[in-house]
C-alpha cells in the first residue's frame, strides 16, 4: 500500500474543509435569556448556498404564554429507575412559555424553536450540580410537537464541565437511545423515543396546574393563573408583518386571509397555513376563499 505525502494529506484536508463548507449551515437568533433561574431560547434554521432550507411548519403563531406554560407543566418523564418527575421544573416554567411564545410569533416556516433551561442543586449548602433540560419545538396544524435532547443530564461540553453560558442548544436529536422515557397524558401522544406531540388548543390546557417544587425541606406548589374565556385566535393575534415585492395578487388574497382571520372563520392554524401559501405565491393551493 503506498504511502501518503504530506502534500497529499494537505489536499485530503483541504478537500474535506471545503465539502464541509459545502454542506448546510446552521443559523441560531437568540430570542430569550435570563440568567436565574437559567433559560435560553433562540430559532434555528438551516441554509445551504444562501437559501434557506424549507420546512414548513405552521408558523409564526400566536399563543399565550401561560397556555404554553400549561403544556410544560403537564410534561414529565421517567427516568431508568421508573421515578415519574416533572420534564420541566417548577422555577423554569414561567420563563421558558414567556420565551417560546415570543420564538413562535417571530418564527418563520422554516424555523425551529430551541430551548434549554439550566437547573441547578445544591449539596451540602456549598457544591453545585448543574443540569440541563433542552429541547426543539414546532407547530404542524394544532400539533406542537416537543422532543427532547436532554432531561436532567449533567451540564458539559466535551465531558468537561461548564457553565450554562458556554452550552449551546443542540439542533440535532442525539443518535442514542435516551434515559427517560416520556409518559403519555390527555391530549399528549408519543413522538419517536424522545419526543411527545401536544394538541396545543385542547382546553385541557386552559386549567390551572399545579406546580411541586424540588426542594426536599419543603415542597412549594404554585397556582398557574387560569386563562379567561378565549375570543377566537384571530380576533385577537397582531396583524403580522408583510415582505415587499408581493404582487397586487398575493396583498389582495393577504387581505382577505387577515379578514377571515379576524372575523373567526377559520382557525389560527388555517389561517398560518393559507398565509404561507400565499407568500409562496401559492394562491390556488391556499383555497377559494383568498382569491382577489
Amino acid at each position: 500500500m503506498p504511502r501518503a505525502t504530506p502534500l497529499g494529506v494537505a489536499c485530503a484536508a483541504l478537500a474535506a474543509v471545503l465539502l464541509a463548507g459545502c454542506g448546510p449551515k446552521l443559523v441560531r437568533t437568540p430570542v430569550f435569556q435570563k440568567d436565574k433561574p437559567g433559560v435560553r431560547v433562540e430559532l434555528q434554521r438551516r441554509e445551504k448556498s444562501g437559501t434557506v432550507i424549507a420546512r414548513g411548519f405552521d408558523q409564526p403563531a400566536t399563543i399565550a404564554d401561560v397556555r404554553i406554560a400549561h403544556i410544560l407543566a403537564s410534561l414529565s418523564f421517567e427516568d431508568r429507575e421508573k421515578k415519574r418527575r416533572p420534564a420541566v421544573r417548577s422555577e423554569h416554567v414561567y420563563d421558558l412559555a414567556a420565551g417560546i411564545s415570543e420564538a413562535l410569533a417571530q418564527a418563520t416556516p422554516d424555523d425551529v424553536v430551541a430551548a434549554a433551561a439550566f437547573p441547578e442543586d445544591r449539596r451540602l449548602g456549598i457544591f453545585s450540580d448543574n443540569r440541563v433540560t433542552s429541547f426543539l419545538l414546532h407547530l404542524e396544524a394544532d400539533s406542537m410537537q416537543i422532543e427532547f435532547m436532554n432531561i436532567e443530564d449533567p451540564l458539559e461540553k466535551e465531558g468537561a464541565k461548564v457553565g450554562f453560558q458556554e452550552y449551546q442548544i443542540p439542533s440535532e436529536l442525539p443518535a442514542l437511545a435516551p434515559s427517560f422515557t416520556l409518559p403519555t397524558g390527555e391530549s399528549i401522544t408519543r413522538l419517536g423515543n424522545r419526543g411527545v406531540s401536544v394538541a396545543w388548543r385542547d382546553d385541557v390546557f386552559r386549567r390551572p396546574v399545579s406546580l411541586t417544587g424540588r426542594d426536599a425541606k419543603g415542597k412549594k406548589r404554585t397556582v398557574l393563573m387560569e386563562l379567561p374565556p378565549e375570543k377566537e385566535a384571530g380576533a385577537t393575534a397582531p396583524k403580522l408583518p408583510r415582505p415587499e415585492g408581493l404582487s397586487d395578487e398575493q396583498t389582495g388574497a393577504l387581505d382577505k386571509v387577515d379578514a377571515a382571520r379576524a372575523s373567526g372563520a377559520i382557525t389560527e392554524g388555517e389561517y398560518q397555513r393559507r398565509r404561507r401559501l400565499i407568500l409562496e405565491n401559492k394562491l390556488e393551493e391556499a383555497g377559494d376563499e383568498t382569491k382577489p
